[in-house]
């Protein structure tokens, strides 16, 4: 009798171990797919960047920085033509970088590269300036964060701009000091959704 019970005790046991061992192995299993979920997720998410990077780059002939700048003047790779879309799309990344630099000069920057690295909707874009631009706009942002209402500063940044707009061959933005990051953000979705102009609200005082 004591050896019967001793066996169905064992028995017993050994299902109960067998029961904990294959729900130990389901779990793991589980966590096993939850990770390759992730995983899976991770590397679409960074193909979908790559591929958006790629779309920036390919509107611009895989130029970028410098090479980019002159390209869009006519002074470096003359055989290239530049579809409208990627005009209005240079000139959305000249006019971030311009409001970034003014951003910095509000901060109290007193030198910058000129090169930087613009966020838009459709990847990252390594735009440039010239020097000559970037301190102009530098000197004068700061005589601006200063005096908000120094009607010269206002206006050699207007003349910088215009001198700057005419290189590139667009015309030039007047109330480009009204925008502030938010909007140029908007004109960036607007423009990615509809290849339209980007709207430009009205006004002087957005650095101010």
């Amino acid at each position: 009798m004591h050896g019967l019970l001793l066996v169905t005790a064992l028995l017993t046991l050994a299902f109960l171990i067998y029961g904990l061992y294959q729900l130990n192995q389901r779990v793991m299993r589980l966590e096993e797919k939850k990770r390759q979920i992730a995983a899976e997720k991770a590397s679409e998410d960074r193909v979908v960047q790559a591929k958006d990077s790629l779309k920036s780059d390919h509107i611009f002939h895989d130029l970028e920085g410098e090479a980019l700048f002159y390209a869009m003047v006519g002074e470096y790779r003359q055989e290239l033509e530049f579809s409208e879309d990627a005009r209005k799309r240079f000139e959305l990344v000249v006019r971030k970088h311009i409001l970034e630099i003014l951003e910095r000069a509000k901060e109290g920057e007193r030198a910058l590269d000129s090169e930087t690295m613009i966020p838009t909707l459709r990847g990252p874009v390594r735009s440039w300036l010239p020097q000559d631009v970037v301190g102009s706009l530098l000197i004068q942002g700061n005589i601006l964060a200063t005096d908000p209402k120094d009607e010269k500063a206002v206006q050699s940044i207007q003349g910088t701009i215009d001198r700057l707009y005419m290189q590139l061959g667009h015309q030039s933005p007047n109330d480009l000091l009204g925008l502030n990051d938010d909007q140029v953000q908007e004109a960036d979705g607007q423009m990615t959704e509809h290849n339209d102009e980007p709207k430009r609200p009205s006004g002087a005082d957005g650095f101010m």
